[in-house]
């Protein structure tokens, strides 16, 4: 059994709340009225300086019905093999997977990474949802991160900026 398509023609109320603080976190126009004059695209604003860091790995996946997500790089990353145990540890940001002798649930054939059905039910995951993987191989530690969790972090990230000046090369 495959897991559902997302539906994107009709976005979760709280789908279109976050993409609306995102929009006015970067001070875009209000679309839903008829703009005065055509818009011009935005001038690209200068982004902190991007660190050289690359002890966090990164990744976005879809989750299936099993509650796995597709991750070769990460898993591998991690060193974790088929049969491995780690342990989830549920958090009000994320869900925390270690590497540890004592999990409850193995590590898989197919290199994935596994979140288990109550980690799932409380951070409210459901088959077809994508999710952001944050790992550090150094530690053994991959932290999963809600939609949710996602759209607050862009809209927290893009509100210290202030808006752009849209009139900046006139």
């Amino acid at each position: 059994m495959t897991a559902p398509e997302p539906d994107f023609a009709r976005p979760p109320e709280d789908a279109r709340t976050a993409a609306q603080n995102i929009v006015a976190a970067l001070g875009l126009p209000d679309l839903s009225e008829v703009p005065p004059e055509p818009i011009r695209p935005l001038p690209l604003i200068d982004l902190y300086r991007l660190s050289r860091d690359t002890t966090v790995l990164y990744g976005v996946g879809r989750v299936d019905a099993s509650g796995r997500v597709k991750s070769t790089g990460i898993v591998r990353a991690l060193g974790w093999r088929a049969g491995d145990k780690p342990e989830v540890v549920t958090a009000l940001g994320g869900i925390v997977i270690i590497a540890s002798p004592d999990g409850l649930f193995s590590v898989p054939h197919q290199p994935c990474i596994v979140i288990p059905a109550a980690a799932r039910h409380q951070h409210d995951i459901g088959p077809g949802d994508h999710v952001l993987l944050a790992a550090a191989p150094e530690y053994g530690v991959v932290v999963v991160h809600t939609r949710q969790a996602m759209n607050e972090m862009l809209a927290r990230y893009h509100s210290t900026f202030g808006s752009p000046d849209r009139h900046a090369h006139d």
